[in-house]
C-alpha cells in the first residue's frame, strides 16, 4: 500500500485571524516603556530554530530579531544574537524538501558544513534563547559549562554564548541591564513528553514549574524592566502531531479478510495460554474492513500484559518471545495522534508481518510502538498540564503588570485556518505557511506573524505605537 502523506525522519505557532491595521497617519511611539536595551529569554522558539536546526538565515528571521528591528523606530538599541554563520546550522543540520519516489519528503539539506558550538563566542548577546531549555534551566548555574555537558547538566547552545561557564541564563540577562525583556519559556517542560509519545521525557510537576517561573519573574522584576510574557500553545495542535493520519491503513477486501484471519490466529494463541492458566477467553474486538482503517498501536494497558511479559521473559524461543510482546496492541481511537517522526516501517507494523496461518501467508497485525503515538490518556495529561502552566503565567503577568501574548489561543485559531493580510494560513505540514519542516518551530512567515502579536500585546499594555511587519515579505517552507 502507498501512504499519501509526508513523513519526517528527524516540535510553534499561529495567530489570530487579523492583525492591527496601521493608519496612514501612524506615528511611532515608545509610549510609557523604554526599549533601548531589549533582552529576549526563552528556548528554541526565541533562538530562531527552524527546520530541525539553528542556522543562519532562520536565526536572522527569528521573531525576536524581527521585533528588535521594529523597536528601533521607537528608541530600541542594537540586538546582538549569538550569530550562527553556517547555513547548515550547528549540531543537527537543517532539513529541506525534496522529491523522493514521487513524494515530497524532508531530507538533510547538506547546505555547507555544520558549525562547531565550542569554543564560546566571547561576546555578550541580547538573544538568550536556548534550544532545549526548560524553565529551571534558565536559573541553573553551570548550564553553560562544558564540563557539565556529559552529565546532562549543561546545554551546548548555551555553552556557545555563556559569558562565563557558571553564569546562569537569568544572571546573564540581568547583567545586560535590560530596559525591556521578553520571556517565552515552558514549552519544553511538556513538549518532550508529548513528542516522544510519553516515553522520552517527563513533565515538570506543576509545583516545580510554579516555583521556577516565579523565581525568573522575581529576578526580572528586580531589574525594573518592563516586559512581555507568552504562554504555552497546546502542543498537539502543531503540525508535528497532525500530519500522519491515524486512519491511513487502507486495504482492499481481500487483505482485510486476511488480516482478520491473522487476528483470529493471535487470539487463538493467547486463548491457549489463558486456558492453561484457567483464565477466560480474550478477543481484540477488532474487525478490519475494506478501505481506511485506524492503525493498531502498542497497548500499555493490555489486559494480560503481565502474563504475556512473564512468558516472554522466560521463553527460550525467539519467535515466541517476540510474539508475546507484539500481540499487546489495540486499535487507535479517532482522536489519538501519530507523530511526524513515525517511520514507514512502523506504519507497516501497524498492518502486520506475514506468517503462515492454516497453510496461507497472512498479515498478522502488530502495534505501532509507543514513542510514535500520543494516546488519549497522554493527550489529556498534556492538555491539563498546559492549562495549569498557562494559569501560572497569566498570574505572573497580572502580578507584575506585564504584557501577555496568549499564544495558546492564537495557536488554536491557526489550527483551523486563518487569513492574515490576505494570506491563507493553517497548521498543515509544509503547505500551511506557519510551521517549518520539523513541524514544531516556525517558518519565517510564522515568525513574522508571531512578531505582530507580540507587538500588539506590547502596544496595548504600554500605550506604545510600534509598527508591525509585513508578513508577505517572509516565506513559508521552501519547495524544490
Amino acid at each position: 500500500m502507498k501512504y499519501k502523506y509526508i513523513l519526517l525522519a528527524a516540535i510553534a505557532l499561529g495567530l489570530f485571524s487579523c492583525k492591527p491595521e496601521i493608519n496612514d497617519g501612524f506615528t511611532p511611539s515608545a509610549g510609557n516603556s523604554d526599549f533601548s536595551t531589549y533582552v529576549a529569554l526563552g528556548n528554541s522558539l526565541t533562538a530562531g530554530y527552524a527546520d530541525g536546526a539553528l542556522y543562519h538565515s532562520a536565526q536572522e528571521q527569528s521573531w525576536t530579531n524581527l521585533l528588535a528591528s521594529q523597536l528601533k523606530e521607537v528608541g530600541g538599541g542594537d540586538f546582538v544574537q549569538p550569530v550562527v554563520t553556517s547555513e547548515q546550522g550547528i549540531l543537527p543540520g537543517k532539513l529541506k524538501l525534496a522529491v523522493v519516489d514521487g513524494n515530497l519528503t524532508p531530507i538533510p539539506a547538506e547546505d555547507g558544513e555544520l558549525e562547531a558550538f565550542y569554543p564560546p563566542l566571547g561576546y555578550a548577546v541580547n538573544n538568550l534563547g536556548v534550544p532545549g531549555a526548560k524553565v529551571a534551566h534558565l536559573l541553573a548555574p553551570g548550564y553553560g559549562n562544558m564540563e557539565n555537558l556529559a552529565a546532562g547538566l549543561a546545554n551546548p547552545y548555551y555553552i556557545r554564548f555563556a559569558t562565563t561557564p557558571n553564569t546562569a541564563v537569568i544572571e546573564q540577562a540581568l547583567a545586560m541591564n535590560p530596559s525591556f525583556f521578553s520571556l517565552w519559556i515552558g514549552n519544553n517542560d511538556v513538549l518532550g513528553y508529548a513528542s516522544s509519545g510519553g516515553v522520552g521525557d517527563v513533565i515538570t510537576p506543576l509545583a516545580d514549574f510554579t516555583n521556577y517561573y516565579g523565581a525568573l519573574a522575581q529576578s526580572l522584576a528586580s531589574s525594573g524592566a518592563k516586559g512581555v510574557l507568552a504562554n504555552i500553545p497546546e502542543v498537539t495542535s502543531a503540525a508535528y502531531f497532525n500530519t500522519v493520519p491515524n486512519n491511513a491503513l487502507k486495504i482492499d477486501a481481500s487483505t482485510a479478510a486476511q488480516m482478520n484471519l491473522g487476528l483470529s490466529y493471535i487470539e487463538g494463541e493467547i486463548n491457549s495460554i489463558l486456558s492453561q492458566a484457567g483464565l477466560p477467553e480474550f478477543s481484540y474486538n477488532i474487525e478490519f474492513k475494506s478501505g481506511a482503517n485506524l492503525f493498531l498501536i502498542e497497548d500499555n494497558n493490555f489486559i494480560y500484559r503481565d502474563l504475556l511479559n512473564a512468558i516472554a521473559d522466560t521463553t527460550t524461543d525467539p519467535l515466541n518471545k517476540l510474539l508475546m510482546k507484539r500481540v499487546q496492541f489495540r486499535q487507535m481511537t479517532a482522536s489519538e495522534l501519530l507523530t511526524l517522526t513515525t517511520p514507514q516501517d512502523s506504519l507497516a507494523m501497524g498492518m502486520g508481518s506475514f506468517m503462515a496461518v492454516e497453510g496461507v501467508a497472512v498479515p498478522v497485525p502488530f502495534g505501532i510502538p509507543n514513542q510514535y503515538v500520543l494516546d488519549g490518556a497522554e493527550m489529556q495529561l498534556v492538555a491539563t498540564t498546559i492549562e495549569s502552566y498557562n494559569a501560572v503565567i497569566k498570574n505572573i503577568a497580572d502580578q507584575y503588570d506585564w504584557a501577555l501574548v496568549d499564544i495558546n489561543s492564537i495557536f488554536d485559531e491557526v489550527k483551523d485556518g486563518i487569513v492574515v493580510d490576505g494570506i491563507d494560513l493553517n497548521a498543515d505540514f509544509a503547505t500551511g505557511g506557519v510551521f517549518s519542516l520539523d513541524g514544531i518551530h516556525l517558518s519565517p512567515r510564522g515568525n513574522a506573524m508571531v512578531t505582530n502579536y507580540f507587538i500588539e500585546a506590547i502596544n496595548n499594555k504600554y500605550n506604545s505605537a510600534i509598527s508591525t511587519v509585513n508578513i508577505s515579505d517572509y516565506n513559508g517552507v521552501e519547495f524544490p
